[in-house]
Parts: C-alpha cells; structure tokens; sequence
C-alpha cells in the first residue's frame, strides 16, 4: 500500500477524568474514610478481608503455614501489645509490663533511630524508611497524619506508596503479627509506638505477604516512598567527588542508603560491620584538626543495634581531640545503630552508595522556575513479539519496544567544581551540572527503567529478570525510519550513545549526558524471550520531548474496502444451493462454502490454507453480513478480502510452514493495510498465537477480520470515511475487546 493513502486514523485521547484522577488509587477498593466511618458507628474494629490475619499473610516458604517459624504466631491489636504483653527491646532486655504506655501512631520526639529491624530480613526497606524520617514533609506523604490509638480510633490505619506511575492508598487493620510475646518484625525504639510495624503491614499487603519482602535494595523502598529515581554508585577506593555528592544530596532530601556486599548473606565483622547488610547514610561533616580535613559520613544500622567499632566510632578516643561544642553537637554514645565513620573507612568497606533524588512531584517547581519534564512509559515485554535481547548485534533485538527523545536545550554552563562529583547534575547537586566534554553543549537527562509488580510474583518462583537500556543517536536523515516495519532493518546503522548497567534490579537508572538532538531509547531484558511489565521515566529539568514509536492506529481504506469481484459460477451456484428459498447463509453453511472454495485456490499456490473454524465464521458474518446471515453480495465483498488475505498470509509465510511468526505477523498485517500501536499489535499477538507462538491461516483471517469490523465501526463516524476519531482509552477499549 502506498504511504499517500487515504486512512482512517484512531487518536487515543485521555479518559477526562478530571482533577480526581491524579488522586491516590485505593488499593482493592477500600477507602480508608469510609471504612473508619462505617466501624465507628457500628462500634467494631476494622478486620482487612483483603488481608487476613493468618498464616496467609505470612508467607509461602520459609513463614509458609506450616513452616517453624510460624508456629505460635498471633494478630494482637497494639492495644494488647502493650497491656498485656511483655516487651523484648532490640538490645534483648525483657522489659516488664509497666515500661509499655498506651499505643501511639507516632510519638512527638520521633527519629531516625525508632525504626528497628525483626526477624523478617528487609533491612534494605527499613534503612530507606529511616532515611524518611529525616524529612517530615517526606514522611507525612506516606504516613499520613491525623492517624492515632486515641481519637477516633477504629482498628484501621493507611499509607501511600508510590507504584509505577501513580500513588496508591493502602488500607490496613492494626492486627500485627506476634511470637513470643514480642513483634515478630520490625519494631520502634520507643515500643509504644507503631507507625513504623504498620506500614511493613502495608508494604507487605501491597506485594502479597511479608515473606516477598525477605532481600531487597534499598532504592526500590526510597522511590516507593518518594516517586523519585533511584540510582546507584559503585564505588572504588578513590571514587571522586563522593563526599560532595553526598552532602548535596542529603541538603536536597534526597534519601541515601549503602550496602556492604557479600556472596555468603549476612556476615558481622571484627569492626562491627554487617556484609550484605543496608545501611541508611543520615549526615555528613567536614572540619579540620589541624591542617587535616577529616569527612565524616554518619550512618545507621537499621537493626538499631551492632555499630561500627573503629575510627570515630561511639567509644573512639579522637573525639576526645574535638572543641567540647563539636563533640556535644555530633557525637551519641548509646547503642542505638548509628555510628560516624570517615570517608576512607567508608569506601574501604561498603561497596554501593544508593541515591534516590525527588521526582518533580515530591519537588515541586524547578529552582528555575520552568517546570519539569518527564514522560513516563508503560509497556511489556512479550516471548515472540518484542522480547528481543539486550545484543544490539543480534536480528531480535530491533523488535523490541523503542522510544524516540528529542533534547531540545543544552545545559547551562557552569564553573568545574572539582567536588561535584558523580552526581554533578539533577537532584543531587542542583538542576544542572558542569558541561563535561570541552565546548561541547550538553543536555543532562535522567532515565528510568522499572519492572513492575515482580516482587509480588516471588511466591511463584520469579524473580527480578536482568534489564536495562540503550541509547541510540538518530541522524536526522533517518527521522522517518519507523513508518513501515520492515524499514527496522536499517536500525543497526544507529551509533550507541549511551548506556546503561544490565542487572538484576527492580530499577535500573542512568544519567546521560548528550548534544541536543534525536535519540532512540530501547529498554530490553538480557534474555531474548524473557516476558515482564516495565515502567519507563524520562526526567530532564530542561525541555525534551519523547515518544513510543508506532503509537499510531490506522488502517488504509483499501484494506476495508476491497472492490466486488465477480464469483465464479460454480461458486455462485454453490453458495445458491446452500442459501435455498432465504437466499442467505449462517456460519455453520459460511464454513462448509469456504472450506470447499477455498480448495482449488491452496492447489494453485501448492499450500494448504487450512480449515477455518466456525468461530471464525461467525465473526466473519458479523463482520461482512447482517445479524446472523450473510446474502450474495455479502459473501462477494468476503470473498474478495479472503483471496486478499490468502495472498497477503502466503508472502509473509516465508518458509511455507503454513505459519507465521508473531514478527511475521507485523509484517503482514501492515502489508493488509492495518497501521497499529505497539499496544494493539501486542493485544493481537497474544490473542491469535497458538502454544507454539505461530499464528496460522485461520488465526490471521480472524485477526484481520477483527481489525476490518473495528475500522469500519470507527469510519462510522466521518464524513467519506476517512479522517481522525477521537476515542478515549475507556472507549477504545470497549471497541478493541479480543475475546
């Protein structure tokens, strides 16, 4: 089909629903207003069905139901907690019953310190929920206040946690699991107070049980509870600019973790560090003794106990050096997990440093005054379709989903600051960094890749695949590349620009620094086949523009249209006989009258186009007939897309396996005329492949017939049928349901 023909074009436009919608998403459907309404005026306190307080709730494995662990487990309201119950702090002494006030949501003289660690192994959310509460503005987005055990207490409490694009408000009951007579997981120093143990309930809920939370990094707790991108540093002995870095990323709230990694899990060293353990970074200090400068990073074990024991530790005689002023404003002696180290020490033991800088959202206007950018992507990656391998050598890779950024201004120029260090630009030292590489202007762009909702798959056996992403410089001779498919084979003459680590994280991030002009992003995972949702976020404080490429559905009015073609007489007289005294036939009569013209047509081409079933022959009567029946000149209109169909399907069956491949399957439906978003075409590759994902002739005359029906049903709506229709994507849907 020619590129100058008339179509008929779907524009996708949002739904219109309004300011509401920008709201957080209520998790199943409950509203934590209404149900806190509902139990105190029938004077009960709220029980989650959604989440029950059982060994469900637990876990599958090694807290499954009939693990050991959880054995003796029991749901006791704070209330019970502290009444009736003793108290096992974290530093293992047995408080008696009177040290426990009555419950408190969250106590006045909060900190950092009131967030300590139980049984559950997730340090990697408890650091980053420490980190939070060093900014209250922060903490009160997810812990909403207004929230106690006192006034208008119903048993029920909620958060908000960012997923994936949007903030979601979960609701949970207060019922918290114990064994032993203490919580099972985290807790607060303060031990009446429970803020904390209620939101490890929500994260849990939110992803399935508690158990899924068992290992983690840090930066994928920092953007649940921020929205922010998350990125990591791997460091060296002389990592460059890494106290500046930090610092300016805590006076800017960002939130900052580190990690000792290990291979053999949790490991105590003789200095009191843990291996393979997360840390939260809380504070930094630079000051001279002398004509030394000493930088000190202060830290915090997130089980709020085992500290560091060398250089400036609790105990350490240089702090005896200091003015008294300095020693009393910095130094805590008490065992409460958090310890000072310097920078040295720092880097010889802790291997990652995890920065999560504040999504536009959390930040509000840039410093500026010009507003944010950021596009945010949702897409998936299908075995078959567009699941094409990280190897930009390999002939997959191509098919997978892609995204064209267009950088519009460069940075402004700025002094080198020599301490600016690996995070020299957004959101952890300013809006802008240094122009690196000479005169050469720069645009600073941040891009974001995460898979969604696998940490909730964990209890059937899945885990976090290997991804990543990467950057491509588009000439401007090759703008247009993408209007046919079968142009993608140009795509290897693309130089890289760019790129990110290929890991096995749930985020993974990448600061690019590129001259003005068109790029192609391509997000991909490591294995060719590997299927998962992905989020894609693109940030840049200076103008950008971003598209998912083949965001476009259409169809060529030649593919709806095919011209009458005069029967053969034998056909005619067969279709005749089989319509008797109605002249018109059903499905049932469609599928026999097809399954013996369609005969001399596979003999011609030495194939055989198979049976077409009766489902399909119901949807083709619905498609080209009227109700349930199909008259002359409708079977003439249908014939004619059949031998339409048959020629288009033979060309792109290449091996004439009588199949074609869900590439294949692109290939020829754009060749019928079909133009379709990477969305649909995905919807229509699920749909129509078979177990072995090959998509045979029936399933193509199904799927092409369903695409007629839809375009004519839009056409509809314009004048001579061609032009634009404005459909929203609830319309869309109800329009384009393959079932």
């Amino acid at each position: 089909m020619a590129s100058g023909n008339r179509k008929v074009t779907i524009q996708l436009v949002d739904d219109g629903a309004g300011a509401g919608a920008r709201g957080p998403q209520l998790f199943k459907g409950q509203n934590y207003e209404a149900i806190r309404t509902a139990c105190l005026e029938s004077g009960i306190l709220f029980r989650d069905p959604c989440f029950s307080a059982g060994p469900g709730a637990l876990g599958y494995d090694k807290l499954g139901p009939d693990s050991e662990k959880a054995k003796g487990v029991e749901w006791k309201r704070p209330h019970v907690n502290c009444s009736n119950l003793p108290f096992l702090g974290f530093t293992g002494v047995l408080f008696p019953q009177e040290f426990c006030a009555e419950p408190q949501f969250i106590c006045e003289d909060m900190s950092r310190t009131d967030v300590c660690q139980g049984s559950l192994g997730n340090c990697w959310l408890l650091a980053a929920a420490a980190s939070l509460t060093l900014y209250p503005r922060l903490l009160y987005r997810v812990v909403p206040p207004g929230q106690s055990f006192q006034d208008g207490y119903a048993g029920v409490f909620h958060f908000q946690l960012w997923q994936f694009g949007r903030w979601v408000d979960v609701v949970v009951d207060d019922r918290l699991p114990v064994r032993e007579g203490k919580l099972m997981f985290v807790r607060s120093e303060q031990r009446n107070e429970f803020w904390a143990p209620l939101l490890e309930k929500a994260y849990a809920k939110l992803h399935g049980s508690y158990e899924v939370m068992r290992g983690g990094h840090m930066n994928e707790a920092f953007v649940d509870f921020t929205g922010g991108v998350g990125e990591v540093l791997y460091l060296r002995q002389n990592t460059p600019g890494l106290f500046a870095a930090l610092r300016h990323a805590l006076a800017k709230e960002s939130l900052v973790g580190a990690t000792a990694l290990s291979d053999r899990g949790e490991i105590r060293t003789d200095e009191g560090l843990v291996k393979g353990h997360a840390y939260s970074v809380t504070g930094t200090n630079k000051m001279s003794l002398g004509f030394t400068k000493v930088r000190l990073l202060r830290l915090r074990n997130p089980w709020g106990r085992v500290e560091w024991s060398g250089p400036w530790s609790d105990s350490c005689p240089r702090w005896d050096m200091l003015p008294s002023e300095w020693r009393d404003a910095l130094l805590v002696k008490k065992e409460d997990g958090e310890f000072w180290m310097e920078l040295q020490d720092f880097l010889a033991h802790f291997n990652t440093v995890q920065i999560c800088s504040l999504s536009p959202e959390v930040l509000g206007p840039s410093p500026a005054g010009g507003g944010w950018h950021i596009h945010t992507f949702q897409g998936r990656w299908v075995r078959g379709f567009n699941s094409g391998g990280s190897q930009p050598s390999a002939e997959t890779f191509w098919t997978n989903p892609q995204f064209r950024l267009t950088l519009l201004e460069p940075d402004e120029e700025e002094d080198e600051d020599d301490e600016e260090g690996p995070w020299g630009g957004w959101g952890a030292a300013g809006a802008r960094g240094p122009a690196r590489g000479g005169r050469i202007p720069k645009c600073t762009v941040l891009l974001s890749l995460i898979q969604r909702n696998r940490r909730r798959l964990r209890a059937k056996g899945l885990t976090y695949l290997t991804v990543g992403f990467h950057v491509f410089q588009i000439p401007e001779e090759l703008l247009g590349l993408w209007d046919s498919p079968r142009s993608r084979a140009l795509l290897p003459r693309l130089l890289r620009a760019d790129r990110s680590v290929f890991c096995a994280r749930r985020d993974v991030s990448r600061r690019c620094r590129l001259p003005p002009g068109h790029y192609l992003v391509v997000p991909s995972a490591t294995r060719v086949g590997d299927e998962a949702d992905f989020t894609l976020r693109i940030f840049s404080e200076r103008s950008h523009t971003a598209v998912e490429i083949d965001d476009v559905i259409s169809a060529d009015l030649e593919a709806l249209e095919v011209s009458y073609k005069p029967l053969d007489l034998e056909l005619a007289q067969l279709f005749l006989e089989l319509a008797g005294e109605e002249e018109e036939i059903n499905a049932l009569q469609l599928q026999t009258l097809i399954s013996i013209a369609l005969e001399p047509a596979s003999r011609a081409n030495t194939r055989n186009p198979g049976e077409i079933g009766l489902r399909t022959c119901e949807l083709l009567v619905q498609c080209f007939g009227h109700g349930q029946r199909l008259a002359l000149h409708h079977f003439q209109e249908l014939w004619g897309h059949l031998l339409v169909w048959q020629a288009t399907f033979d060309k792109f069956d290449e091996d004439a396996s009588g199949t074609m491949n869900s590439y294949e399957l692109r290939l020829a439906l754009n060749a019928a005329g079909f133009h379709l978003n990477n969305q649909l075409t995905q919807s229509l590759t699920s749909r129509y492949r078979d177990s072995r994902l090959r998509v045979d002739f029936e399933r193509f005359v199904s799927c092409a017939s369903r695409l007629t029906s839809i375009f004519r049903h839009c056409s509809r709506h314009l004048d001579g049928g061609e032009g634009v229709v404005c459909l929203t994507h609830k319309q869309w849907s109800e329009v384009a349901t393959f079932s």
